[in-house]
């Protein structure tokens, strides 16, 4: 009975561990009021810098879902973390090439874009992530 109990206390704990976005947990560095770098961790592929961008963008700066982002620098050497890689985001347009659309999800082309929402879709929950 003992057993029970304690397992249904740390069920909960577990149940949210298992739930927090993967993205909240990778570093994204502050460049300017419309600039920000995702540093890339083992094993990112394209949705997993998005779904950061998006989360940078809705959580840690109280932006709307609707703002388009865009790739600023692509894939390469960081600018604000050397010795690493990342990948430039902004939500400013003024510069970039004007891309056209594709079916691709990339970071590798300045220009790319998604509005935050639809990068938001890439974020992978508690299933997707146990099952990878």
């Amino acid at each position: 009975m003992r057993y029970l109990l304690i397992a249904a206390f740390l069920a909960p704990t577990f149940a949210y561990s298992d739930t927090i976005g993967e993205e909240r947990g990778l570093t994204i560095n502050t460049i300017n009021a419309t600039d920000f770098e995702v540093i890339e961790t083992r094993s990112m592929g394209a949705a997993d810098f998005w779904c950061a961008a998006a989360s940078y963008n809705e959580l840690r700066q109280g932006r709307s879902d609707l703002i388009p982002l865009y790739v600023r620098s692509p894939r390469g050497p960081a600018e604000t973390a050397p010795g690493r890689n990342g990948v430039v985001f902004t939500t400013n347009s003024a510069g970039l090439p004007q891309l056209p659309p594709s079916l691709t999800l990339s970071v590798k082309q300045a220009g790319a874009t998604l509005k935050s929402r639809k990068a938001r879709s890439f974020c992978r929950d508690a299933f997707t992530r146990s099952t990878k």
